[in-house]
């Protein structure tokens, strides 16, 4: 049985009723593939480390290679079929206009597993920041896809970039290489409480991203002695 525990933090939704609450998850840090295999060592897999990233990247590569040639993929983990956004008006292909992108889906092995997990509050969260959603303000699309040198919106609250700590800022993960990015004072077009407005960088890599936020904000003009950090439940995609 997997536990996933989780805080309960007010429904801003709802703002008629103070005992109606929703739950977020505590996220325990980002694992990349040899995380996941050191893991499975410890559970006795014999396989060499190399041998078994060798294996994982070359099959994700001829999954990926599979998928964006026309053939819906099932891993076992997850289900991928290939789709194509944007409005034609005529027979061309236009790079500019138009764009591949891939629908991902709980396979069989990931719904079992859901399944078989239980969740343990843990209480109500102290901390009242939050990061809600971003949208790619180019396209419209709050589903994590954005648009390289376009602006983005996040939403949540207690998000103001404040404070002197070096930390504070708006950082992109590379859930893939680890590598990180922090946005300069420019890329923050807009810094409000509930809301700010980003310029996505251009020199970002195709990948999926953890987006992270961290700040010393607090009401009444103060900051807080620590930064708190806010996380984007999902992860981010650069394509």
């Amino acid at each position: 049985m997997n536990t996933l525990k989780a805080w309960l933090r007010p429904n801003l939704l709802t703002k008629d009723d103070p005992n109606d609450f929703v739950a977020v998850p505590l996220l325990g840090g980002s694992l990349g593939i040899t995380e996941i295999i050191e893991a499975l060592k410890k559970e006795g897999m014999e396989i060499q480390t190399e041998t078994a990233v060798d294996i994982i990247t070359r099959f994700n590569r001829k999954a990926s290679e599979l998928v964006l040639n026309g053939y819906s993929v099932n891993t076992g983990l997850v289900y991928m079929r290939p789709a194509v956004r944007g409005v034609f008006y005529d027979k061309t292909w236009d790079k500019e206009k138009h764009s591949v992108y891939v629908n991902v889906n709980q396979g069989l092995d990931l719904r079992k597993a859901v399944a078989n997990t239980k969740v343990e509050i843990l209480g109500e969260q102290s901390s009242p920041m939050s990061v809600f959603s971003i949208t790619d303000k180019a396209t419209g699309k709050a589903d994590g896809t954005l648009t390289k040198g376009k602006n983005a919106e996040i939403k949540g609250t207690y998000i103001k970039i404040d404070g002197d700590n070096p930390k504070n800022g708006i950082v992109f993960k590379n859930l893939d290489t680890q590598n990180e990015v922090k946005l300069t004072k420019d890329d923050i077009v807009l810094n409000e409480p509930s809301r700010l407005l980003i310029l996505v960088p251009t020199d970002l890599e195709a990948g999926n991203y953890e987006l992270s936020i961290t700040t010393q904000y607090a009401k009444g003009g103060i900051t807080t002695k620590e930064p708190r950090v806010g996380v984007l439940s999902s992860p981010v995609v650069i394509g």
